[in-house]
């Protein structure tokens, strides 16, 4: 379960469409939803693929940091397939925990202020509220696991930071659980799925909103790890 960022005080009819200055802006994910989303409201931004920014080698991540002349990073890149995470651990690990923290490094080391995205699966599940920025992480599987590691990695670095979590995020291009079950709704009379699970969808262009105020000039970078 999760609760609203205390910085997202942006309206639902406020979200911000117009572009916004990218230049000096490096992406990371920025083939996965929110990436597209970011590139949408940031279109000048630098966005590596995988032949240029492979997750797998965090050096060669921190590498093209320091090359890019950038004046902001972003990382909204993850290896999000969790049970997958379970077989092909040391991917995962590398990707979700290794990748960021190199990226932080760099990142602190020239003082630009870094943007890492995470999950709501750092927790447990229990419990009946939402749950807060500042709940004990406990979770309970590999790709939790990675996640808050990959969390830990960037608070170690220092510097300008801050690390997002979200929850079920879907948008108009497919790949996700509310694009599963509109599909599946069509086709069937009933739909089976799991009831023990308590969150809200969230879209990619809502999900934006944080990164579109750090490249307009706003400073959250106070805050370590918070909820959107």
């Amino acid at each position: 379960m999760t609760a609203p960022s205390p910085i997202d005080r942006v309206p639902t009819d406020r979200v911000p469409t117009d572009p916004v200055p990218g230049a000096d802006l490096l992406i990371f994910g920025a083939g996965g939803q929110l990436g597209r989303a970011l590139l949408r409201l940031a279109p000048g931004a630098r966005a590596p693929g995988r032949a240029e920014a492979d997750l797998t080698d965090p050096e060669a991540c921190a590498r093209l940091i320091a090359q890019s002349g950038a004046a902001a990073v972003i990382n909204a890149a993850a290896f999000t397939a969790v049970d997958a995470a379970e077989t092909d651990a040391a991917t995962a690990h590398a990707v979700n925990a290794e990748a960021p923290g190199a990226m932080a490094r760099a990142c602190a080391a020239r003082g630009l202020p870094f943007v890492h995205v995470s999950t709501d699966y750092v927790f447990d599940g229990s419990g009946t509220r939402p749950w807060r920025p500042d709940d004990i992480p406990a979770p309970l599987n590999a790709y939790g696991r990675g996640k808050l590691a990959g969390e830990g990695a960037v608070a170690a670095a220092g510097g300008a930071w801050a690390v997002l979590r979200s929850a079920w995020v879907f948008s108009a291009e497919g790949g996700d659980f509310v694009s599963a079950m509109l599909r599946l709704g069509a086709a069937r009379d009933r739909i089976e799925v799991v009831e023990d699970q308590v969150t809200y969808p969230l879209t990619t262009s809502m999900l934006a909103v944080p990164f579109a105020k750090v490249v307009r000039g706003y400073s959250f970078f106070g805050f370590s790890f918070v909820y959107i």
